[in-house]
């Protein structure tokens, strides 16, 4: 494994008090995304990591962004920091295939193969795509050679046996008891891995059952017991649980054989021939015997491959059927067969969008009226949980919404208060009084603007104003009074 301890620092992420963008800023960012873009065209990436990182120090990174800046990270061989970036991104949009698919990448170069196992399974259940779900069956092998390996070391095993009326117990993400709360409880009759035991929290790894894969739990909660230590029996369940309850995958043609000698041919030929005798007669446990045998000779075709898969469909096997039919899939990618059988074990296991997906790719290659009649409750059930995640996805952006708008609100009333605080608390300058000139002539009570004149009557101001074209006067309490503008010489 490559040293990743020593990492450069992770990049900024996105500050937590930007809530809003102003147009200028979103014009910037965008132009920064563009630069990215074409830097990472460019065969850039560090540039194109240098930009990125810019749009995103703006604020109001997309879960998307994120996911860009993660797979840069990937890319320079900084899975750390590809991880950090897709955590971020799947806070922001917890339905986000994308990043669960990056940050399992990462974590297998990482060699976290228990969590990239965990991260492709979800980003493949949200969004199912080939190339991820072939990778995501390496990791798998690696997982079962891991567990095989420690398959003999002793560890402490707990069984749940509380919270049967709410559904099973409550799971935390981290020891203290006011940390987050998992989305989903552990449920009563699981089989659990102690991974840590502090006091009366337990830290644990899922087994059997359904509920997170892990978590903390209480042992127990004031008088009940919650999990008690589980005894041989159930270590036995456990194991069979960690293969979902199939033996171990049939084994495979060597990579190393590249071609059969005729001996071998032959006896590969017999061989094939035996297992359709057996499945002739109905006897598919030999069937699958000498198909096996068939197979391990080398050079193992496609069509081999998906005859075992059917065979260990019929016998309850889907994954180890899938497993075939994605060897069958490397072999020849236009293998129609191929395609609807491991849809069929989808089906089995319940992995609808998958099932859905190899379907329409194998009525594509080959069409038959049966499988498109088969195809059509698992596109319905496919569209059902695509929607599902649409609406749940809708509901968070409009709560998003919501919190943003509540506090742009809050923060414009704290502004309007201040300011008027600010407002009552400052003394206001008083507004001077007008000042009335002087008088110049005339004893009357109203004054010229100008020059003081002041005029008994109407006539006074009118022939005043005429004469020496000054306009308006005051009355004798100092108020602006009307007046008439004539022109000079005018009666």
């Amino acid at each position: 494994m490559a040293d990743y301890d020593d990492e450069p620092p992770f990049p900024a992420l996105s500050p937590a008090d930007v809530h809003e963008l102003s147009e200028a800023a979103e014009e910037q960012q965008n132009a920064l995304k563009q630069q990215a873009a074409d830097a990472l065209e460019d065969g850039q990436l560090e540039l194109a990591l240098e930009r990125l990182s810019e749009a995103v120090a703006l604020g109001c990174a997309s879960a998307l962004l994120y996911c860009r800046r993660a797979q840069l990270l990937l890319q320079l061989g900084r899975p750390r920091g590809a991880a950090n970036d897709c955590m971020a991104a799947l806070d922001i949009n917890p339905d986000s295939g994308k990043a669960f698919k990056i940050r399992a990448r990462a974590r297998a170069l990482l060699e976290e193969w228990e969590e990239a196992q965990a991260d492709f399974q979800e980003g493949l259940k949200i969004d199912y795509d080939e190339g991820a779900n072939e990778e995501s069956l390496v990791v798998a092998e690696r997982v079962r050679e891991l567990r095989a390996a420690h398959a003999g070391a002793a560890r402490q095993l707990w069984e749940v046996v509380g919270g049967a009326d709410k559904g099973g117990i409550l799971v935390r993400e981290g020891q203290d008891l006011s940390s987050a709360q998992a989305p989903s409880r552990l449920s009563t009759g699981a089989i659990v891995e102690e991974l840590e035991l502090a006091g009366e929290r337990l830290r644990y790894r899922r087994l059997s059952g359904s509920g997170p894969d892990e978590g903390w739990v209480s042992t127990c909660s004031k008088d009940k017991v919650l999990l008690q230590r589980a005894g041989p029996d159930a270590a036995e369940a456990a194991a069979t649980a960690e293969t979902g309850g199939e033996p171990p995958f049939p084994a495979m043609a060597p990579a190393g054989v590249g071609e059969l000698s005729e001996e071998a041919q032959e006896q590969q030929g017999q061989l094939k021939q035996q297992a359709a005798d057996a499945l002739e007669d109905g006897d598919t446990e030999l069937a699958l015997e000498r198909l096996t045998a068939a197979i391990v000779l080398g050079c193992a075709s496609a069509l081999m491959y998906s005859r075992r898969a059917q065979i260990l469909l019929q016998l309850g096997r889907p994954r180890a059927a899938a497993n075939d039919c994605s060897a069958a899939l490397e072999i020849n990618p236009d293998s129609g067969k191929a395609y609807k059988i491991r849809a069929r074990a989808h089906v089995l296991l319940g992995r609808w969008a998958g099932a859905h997906a190899d379907f329409q790719q194998g009525l594509k290659i080959d069409y038959d009226e049966g499988t498109y009649e088969e195809s059509l409750p698992i596109a319905e059930k496919a569209r059902e949980i695509q929607a599902a995640a649409v609406e749940k996805r809708t509901q968070e952006e409009e709560r998003q919404r919501k919190l943003k708008e509540a506090a742009l609100a809050k923060a414009a009333a704290a502004q309007a208060a201040a300011t008027a605080q600010a407002a009552a608390t400052t003394p206001q300058p008083s507004k001077p009084s007008p000042q009335v000139p002087a008088g110049a002539k005339g004893d009357g009570y109203k004054r010229c603007l100008v020059c003081g004149f002041r005029a008994n009557t109407e006539r006074d101001k009118q022939v005043h104003s005429g004469l020496q074209g000054h306009a308006g006067f005051y009355d004798a309490q100092g108020r602006l009074a009307k007046y008439t503008i004539m022109s000079k010489g005018g009666g």
